[in-house]
C-alpha cells in the first residue's frame, strides 16, 4: 500500500498531524498548569476555545476540499497548524499572554482538523474500493503510532532545558520546523509526481 505516493504521503502527513498536535496539547497543558499556575478546570477552560474551531473545521473541511483538492489543503491545513504554533514561542510568565495563546489554538485547531481530513482523502481517494478498507486501517495506525510518539518527541526536546519555560519554547520551535519539513517534503513529492503525469 505504502508504494502508492497518495498513500505514503496521506500517512507522512497524518504522523506529523498528530504527533505535534498531540506535543503541541501537552507542551500547552504544562504552560498553562505550570508556568501560569491555572487549575485543571481553568485549564480545561482554555482548551475549549479551540475545541470550538475543531467542531467548525469539521463542518467546512469537506466543503473546502471538494472546492481545492485534498492536496492543495492538505499543505495549506498543515502550514495553518506549525505556523500558529510558531508565535506561541513568545509566551511569557503573565496570564496576559493568554491573548496571545486562545487565538493561536483556534486557529491552529482549526488547521489541524482540516489536515486530518485532507490527509484521510489523500491516502484513501486513489485506492481501489476493495482496499479501502486497508488503507483507512493504515491511516488510522499511522495516527495512533503519531499521537504515542509526538509527546515523548517533544517533551525530549523540551528536557533539554533546565528552564521549564525554555523548554517549552525550544519544543514548540521543534514543532514548528518538523511541521514545515513535513510540508516540503509532500510538497516537493506532490512536484514530481505532476512532472512526470507531464513528461509521460
Amino acid at each position: 500500500m505504502l508504494a502508492l505516493p497518495s498513500v505514503l504521503w496521506g500517512n507522512l502527513a497524518a504522523l506529523t498531524i498528530f504527533s505535534m498536535e498531540a506535543g503541541l496539547v501537552f507542551l500547552t497543558t504544562l504552560y498553562l498548569q505550570n508556568v501560569l499556575h491555572f487549575g485543571p478546570l481553568a485549564t480545561g477552560l482554555v482548551f475549549g476555545v479551540p475545541g470550538l474551531a475543531s467542531v467548525a473545521a469539521g463542518v467546512v473541511a469537506g466543503r473546502i476540499i471538494a472546492r481545492r483538492g485534498s492536496r492543495m489543503v492538505l499543505l495549506a491545513a498543515l502550514l495553518v497548524q506549525g505556523g500558529l504554533t510558531a508565535p506561541l514561542i513568545l509566551l511569557g510568565t503573565q496570564p496576559n499572554w493568554l491573548w496571545l495563546l486562545i487565538p493561536a489554538l483556534f486557529g491552529g485547531f482549526f488547521g489541524h482538523i482540516t489536515a486530518v481530513v485532507a490527509a484521510t482523502v489523500t491516502a484513501t481517494s486513489e485506492i481501489a474500493d476493495a482496499n479501502k478498507g486497508l488503507a483507512t486501517g493504515l491511516i488510522t495506525t499511522s495516527q495512533r503510532v503519531a499521537v504515542t510518539v509526538g509527546i515523548p518527541l517533544l517533551g525530549a526536546v523540551m528536557a533539554i532545558r533546565a528552564d521549564l519555560l525554555a523548554g517549552i519554547h525550544l519544543a514548540l520551535a521543534a514543532d514548528v520546523l518538523l511541521t514545515l519539513l513535513a510540508v516540503i517534503l509532500i510538497r516537493a513529492s506532490l512536484s514530481r509526481r505532476a512532472f512526470s503525469g507531464i513528461t509521460t
